[in-house]
């Protein structure tokens, strides 16, 4: 499995990434660095920063200024000589039915680029919800609320290919690994 710390690029991550094989990144719009042979990574949209977690309300106004830098780092991956591993569609966290909506307006431009696409599952979707997708995503990333994410990254697992985002529990690593997750990300 993968870790992908957040912004973590100084040498001891380089150091433990070419030694260990088991770190990455996962950029955010306007944070990427690199890229780097031994540093497989992977695009964040920007997203999780336009919602408070404790209200689960999505600030449209505040996408709608980030959206060009997500539309910047997608081209950065694009003329990259090292490519990512995927791309998170945007999405609303905390929100099936909208992130559902955005799959539909954002998918085509990611997948146009030749990036792998990956779904951000928010609380209340299911398997059947996302096997309906056009286009059809490549990785699943559990993301949406902390307590509905961990009740359900079991059956996420077992659906395909598996991105855990948010797990700063180094002690659940062993866990996710044995669900057969691919990789995790941390702000740290």
């Amino acid at each position: 499995m993968i870790v992908m710390p957040s912004g973590c690029t100084g040498w001891i991550w380089h150091s433990l990434a070419r030694e260990t094989g088991r770190i990455g990144h996962l950029y955010s719009p306007t944070h990427q660095r690199g890229p780097w042979p031994w540093f497989p990574y992977a695009l964040d949209n920007g997203a999780f920063g336009c919602w408070d977690p404790d209200t689960n309300v999505f600030d449209y106004e505040k996408w709608n200024t980030r959206e060009d830098d997500w539309k910047r780092l997608l081209f950065w991956a694009q003329a990259a000589a090292i490519k990512p591993l995927w791309a998170i569609v945007p999405d609303v966290p905390g929100n099936a039915k909208e992130t559902i909506l955005r799959w539909s307006k954002y998918a085509g431009e990611i997948k146009a680029s030749g990036i792998p696409l990956a779904v951000a599952v928010q609380d209340g979707m299911t398997v059947s919800d996302i096997e309906s997708l056009n286009p059809r995503y490549d990785v699943i990333c559990v993301g949406g609320t902390t307590e509905w994410k961990w009740q359900t990254v079991e059956q996420w697992a077992k659906a395909g290919r598996c991105h855990l985002l948010r797990c700063s529990d180094p002690e659940k690593l062993d866990y996710l690994q044995s669900l057969g997750v691919e990789s995790c990300d941390s702000t740290a």
